[in-house]
């Protein structure tokens, strides 16, 4: 293994550990955390995906059964971050239909409450 295609793992590695991070962090409600730490996982991706073109160039000239190994280990932890994803992006859903709610319910008392005149009370 050349020492790009090291980094390239260990960078989809570290992306993976994001994600997990994310997961939880999505799980906990914990959305300023989450925001940071999704930050920091595109930088990780941006770089694991300009390192993976530079080693296209590469692969032209190696084995292709090394580069099927090497593919075989980059499309798992793809593979293992989309399934993450999901999951994360469930329970932003779930967040997103929550707020929602919780706004269409203010706006309704709010509606609700305007339809009296407290300056007009009698005693």
């Amino acid at each position: 293994m050349t020492p790009n295609e090291k980094n390239l793992i260990e960078f989809l590695e570290k992306a993976y550990e994001l994600t997990v991070s994310a997961q939880k962090c999505a799980r906990e409600e914990n959305f300023d955390e989450l925001i940071s730490i999704l930050d920091n996982r595109e930088r990780a991706i941006a770089i694991a995906q300009t390192m993976s073109e530079r080693m296209s160039l590469e692969h032209s000239t190696q084995e292709p059964e090394t580069v099927a190994k090497i593919n075989n280990q980059v499309n798992q932890l793809i593979n293992k971050i989309q399934s993450l994803d999901e999951s994360i992006t469930m329970y932003l859903q779930a967040e997103k239909s929550k707020t929602q709610n919780e706004i269409a319910k203010t706006f309704k008392n709010k509606e609700n409450f305007s339809g009296y005149n407290l300056n007009k009370t009698d005693r």
